[in-house]
């Protein structure tokens, strides 16, 4: 197994989320991994949502809310799905980001096997 930076995400629109997978050079249709991790990133002001679609319904779709960084003490929230025992069985390519402030994000890592 390898760890797979995927980069920080950042959507510019609080209402139309990008793929996890969006800084690849080749965005792939489908990405396969044993695990993702979704950090806030330091400089986030508000709430980045983890969704399962481009254009979520906030009460429907959200699968992980991950709340701005502390100060005191310093934080970094993360989100982290993983399976072990199975394949691959997560697709990165269908988690979206949607920040609650624009420009906000988080930074992606994958383990693929």
């Amino acid at each position: 197994m390898a760890q797979h930076a995927l980069g920080n995400v950042t959507p510019a629109s609080t209402t139309t989320a990008l793929r996890a997978t969006n800084n690849q050079t080749t965005p792939a249709s489908n990405y396969p991994c044993q695990a993702l991790q979704f950090q806030a990133l330091g400089t986030n002001t508000g709430s980045v949502y983890i969704v399962d679609r481009q254009t979520p319904d906030l009460t429907q779709n959200v699968l992980a809310e991950i709340p701005a960084p502390g100060s005191s003490p310093v934080t970094r929230p993360a989100w982290v799905i993983g399976n072990p025992a199975a394949p691959a069985p997560f697709d990165a390519a269908t988690f979206w980001i949607l920040p609650a402030v624009s420009g906000e994000g988080v930074r992606v890592t994958a383990v693929k096997t």
